[in-house]
């Protein structure tokens, strides 16, 4: 037996020893996870966006721009893919104001009830967005309980057809994404360091110019993750403008899932997923260039 653990410790010490395997083990390792769960995933979407579709799902895998010529000839997916960047941007515009305000003030308050009112925050993710999505049509529907309580306050003489429109879904996504805008304005806010306030305010400043000049610029980073975050999942959205949206939303998931399932054209959801994926990762480039994602979160630790 100590033959054997001496023997199984040499091949470990030897093991060890290898370059590869100390580069594994190294915190590069979770980068090599991540290019292998998304590089591999997104590989085999590349392939099948450039194969022929086949009967019931099935995939030829020829070589052909058919997929992509398909998309540029038709005006309808390049004005859905314009519409999911819209609705994305305001959601976004719209969660901005309110996170920030709220992550504002989670970062200054000094209460004792603070991690309370965090817990209110990301109560929601507790419940499956599914059913927080299905909610939406309890409260938001003509026999709901936003109508009623209109209704009951004399606020309006008939119920408002709040549901099943572009304002339901926006109005979804926009409190269901909440979070991610008040989170990361929350940490930057809570790092700001109390006495370069009160030394801008000794200075003269009033309290407007003191959070411009010193509140704002260090909450940077965490406008810009938020911004980010809400963007993203919001223009990608698939639940929401299925469960909440009217005949008239229209927005990219579910547009390629219908491909995907119904149409069993596999080849085309794909070309429309990389498409889209191009699109996203080009204005996300274009956005963090603009505001110079290294020098805000510079900014934000300085």
């Amino acid at each position: 037996m100590s033959t054997e653990r001496a023997r199984f410790g040499k091949v470990r010490d030897r093991v060890m020893e290898s370059d590869w395997v100390r580069l594994l083990l190294s915190p590069g390792l979770g980068i090599g996870w991540v290019l292998l769960f998304l590089f591999l995933p997104m590989t085999v979407i590349v392939v099948i966006s450039f194969s022929i579709p086949g009967d019931f799902g099935n995939v030829i895998y020829e070589f052909t721009l058919a997929n992509y010529e398909r998309f540029w000839e038709a005006d309808v997916y390049k004005n859905i893919i314009f519409e999911s960047l819209v609705y994305g941007v305001v959601v976004t515009l719209l969660s901005l104001p309110l996170g920030y305000t709220v992550g504002y003030f989670l970062g200054r308050s000094k209460t004792d009830w603070k991690w309370v009112l965090l817990g209110l925050v990301v109560l929601q993710y507790w419940v499956p967005f599914i059913i927080r999505t299905y909610a939406w049509i309890i409260v938001l529907s003509n026999n709901g309980v936003l109508n009623q309580f209109l209704l009951q306050l004399g606020v309006i003489g008939s119920p408002l057809d709040i549901m099943y429109t572009d304002y339901s879904m926006i109005l979804g996504l926009t409190v269901s994404l909440l979070p991610f805008m008040i989170l990361p304005v929350y940490v930057s806010v809570s790092t700001i360091e109390e006495d370069q306030i009160h030394a801008a305010k000794t200075l003269g400043a009033t309290d407007f110019r003191a959070f411009r000049e010193i509140t704002l610029p260090q909450s940077l980073p965490g406008i810009v993750s938020g911004v980010l975050f809400v963007f993203i999942i919001s223009a990608g959205a698939f639940l929401a403008p299925t469960l909440l949206g009217g005949p008239s939303t229209r927005m990219i998931a579910p547009v390629i899932e219908t491909v995907f399932i119904l149409d069993f054209n596999w080849p085309f959801a794909a070309a429309l997923s990389l498409i889209y994926f191009g699109i996203i990762g080009f204005l996300l480039y274009l956005f963090t260039r603009r505001v110079d994602l290294e020098e805000a979160l510079e900014t934000g630790v300085a």
